[in-house]
């Protein structure tokens, strides 16, 4: 059986980006903004929907999937205003598509494949968003790697031509990759309410200026690993942001767009959960397994590769499917472009990926924080981790 036909008849989706993706979203908002892209670069259905406002504001929903603005009563602004169903990009994990988002570039370009990476430049293990290395949890810049170094193409958000701002929880809004998005004009909150009023008073404070304000909410994405995705903590986050909208929208400032998406979907976890005896296959390896929970690559020796295999499915029969990363390359699951350098550099010999409702927990130092207390997960290939709605609100 080979990789498409393992998707399809488990009850998966094969990425197919010539729908509609959020690439194809965040390419219209940069051509707008006065960013260059040839036309037949950009999506005609997505581009359909999204008008040249001469205020922008973006919003990105972190885990903020379609199944679950699908589930929400119909007169709520979510899901009323909800024009299409997009695909995220592959691996569907924060640390994948944020960097999709910035770059306006599939995972086939930007090379940053998941929460989790490795550098053959400098053998190391380290977590994306982070800046820091796996093991002993230190700041690259300590290890005098650059953030040029990881996040190798430009974010356009620095290169829009109009005034642009990005608001950030406090705790990131400084972080390495938050200043990869944005290197100026950056703003913290602390909760959801302070986020929309700073969005809402840079628009009216420069109303007579073109503007473009990028917001990340984190609050989706959190709430449904702890609690799962239909959850009640899971609803009053979706109650509070419908709250915020309809308080923006009665302010009828005039010319401006909501624009809103997320990076990926969650399921809810119904199987019990993967783990692996690394006592045992760090013998394979010459990195730790990279990317996330849903999906892994694994960095195996040359010698090793029959052995590592062959115990593999050994145990982790009808839980994980393990194919060659070149079976995932050839498919175009990273995107329509031909792959990167950067990218075949970060990638392993072999990727898996967790039966639908199940996830693999992916780390060596941390293990405890995982272990039975996950109730959504992410970075599979299901349905609801790929599909993310694209909710457009004109005022």
């Amino acid at each position: 059986m080979n990789l498409i036909e393992c998707l399809k008849n488990n009850d998966m989706v094969v990425p197919n980006y010539d729908k509609g993706s959020i690439i194809d979203v965040v390419r219209t908002i940069y051509k707008y903004c006065g960013y260059s892209y040839k036309e037949e670069s950009i999506n005609s259905k997505v581009k359909q929907y999204i008008k040249n406002k001469k205020h922008i504001l973006f919003i990105l929903s972190d885990g903020m999937g379609s199944n679950l603005i699908d589930s929400l009563p119909n007169e709520m602004l979510l899901k009323k205003y909800k024009v299409m169903d997009l695909l995220t990009v592959c691996p569907t994990t924060t640390g994948c598509v944020l960097p999709s988002i910035a770059t306006a570039e599939y995972p086939a370009i930007h090379g940053l494949i998941g929460w989790y990476n490795y550098n053959r430049d400098r053998d190391i293990d380290y977590c994306t968003l982070l800046f820091r290395d796996r093991k002993g949890k230190r700041d690259l810049g300590k290890l005098e790697i650059k953030p040029n170094d990881i996040y190798r193409y430009d974010s356009i958000m620095n290169k829009l031509k109009r005034k642009t701002i990005a608001l950030f929880p406090e705790k990131i809004v400084n972080s390495n990759f938050s200043k990869f998005v944005l290197n100026k004009n950056r703003f913290a909150y602390n909760s959801m309410e302070e986020a929309f009023e700073k969005a809402t008073n840079n628009i009216k404070n420069n109303i007579n200026d073109e503007t473009f304000t990028y917001l990340y909410l984190p609050y989706v994405d959190s709430e449904s690993h702890h609690n799962g995705v239909y959850s009640k903590n899971v609803k009053n986050v979706m109650d509070e942001m419908e709250k915020e909208l309809i308080k923006l929208k009665n302010q009828k400032i005039q010319d401006l767009e909501i624009i809103i998406i997320a990076d990926h979907g969650q399921i809810d976890i119904t199987e019990k959960d993967i783990t692996m005896d690394f006592e045992k296959y760090n013998q394979y390896f010459y990195a730790l397994p990279g990317i996330d929970y849903g999906t892994a690559t694994y960095y195996v020796q040359e010698d090793k590769k029959d052995k590592f295999l062959k115990e593999f499915k050994k145990d982790y029969q009808d839980k994980m499917y393990i194919f060659d990363t070149n079976e995932f390359i050839k498919n175009n699951i990273f995107g329509k472009e031909e792959i990167s350098e950067y990218m075949k550099s970060n990638l392993g010999e072999f990727i898996s990926f967790c039966k639908k409702g199940a996830y693999f927990v992916n780390t060596v130092e941390d293990a405890e924080n995982y272990i039975g207390k996950i109730k959504g997960s992410h970075s599979g290939f299901s349905k609801e981790e790929l599909t993310v709605p694209l909710i457009v609100i004109d005022i």
